[in-house]
């Protein structure tokens, strides 16, 4: 992925990813045959990366006994990615604008991620809440927008997890209309 990042999807080529992994280009070659195999191999292995961090996160969020334990879950397993300060990765936006059909299992990763966040969470508004926090801030990230630094970044995903963990009364079940507990709207 670094070449990609790097360089941009145009400049990916096996020799470079070879020379980066410290393989020959047949070793390479033996498991891809073509830069497109290569490229959607990255995007592959990143969801089973990211699905894994989730299921590892959940797992230890689960005995806390507090609401939203995945949707936690998630936040936890993309954090430090996310709030990682490096170079935006611009040659992956030139790797999708290249090979658009590699952001179709992202789109059915992110569709299957929403439905298990929303069906696992206490407070569905908050979990979908969440989601577009988190690829808000990717989004940013990608573009080179990010306009908040590492420890600001992770202090607003602390404070969001936060809130899920003890969702106020407005977000509790039975108010997703944003009601308060004795039926009023906030102002």
């Amino acid at each position: 992925m670094d070449v990609v990042f790097q360089d941009g999807a145009r400049r990916l080529s096996l020799e470079a990813v070879a020379e980066r992994a410290g393989v020959s280009k047949g070793g390479l070659l033996y498991h891809f045959r073509s830069k497109s195999e290569l490229l959607q191999a990255m995007v592959d292995r990143h969801l089973v990366q990211l699905t894994e961090a989730i299921r590892v996160a959940h797992a230890e969020l689960t005995r806390d006994n507090r609401p939203n334990a995945l949707v936690r879950a998630y936040l936890m397993a993309v954090s430090d990615e996310l709030c990682m300060e490096t170079q935006s990765p611009m040659g992956l936006v030139a790797a999708i604008a290249e090979e658009p059909e590699l952001l179709e299992p992202v789109r059915l990763h992110n569709e299957r991620l929403l439905a298990d966040l929303r069906a696992d969470s206490e407070t569905p508004e908050l979990a979908e809440l969440a989601f577009l926090v988190v690829e808000g801030a990717w989004y940013l990230k990608l573009f080179g927008l990010n306009h908040f630094t590492r420890s600001q970044l992770e202090r607003r995903l602390e404070l969001l997890t936060a809130l899920l963990a003890a969702p106020p009364p407005c977000c509790s079940p039975g108010h997703a209309d944003g009601s308060r507990p004795d039926g009023s709207l906030p102002d």
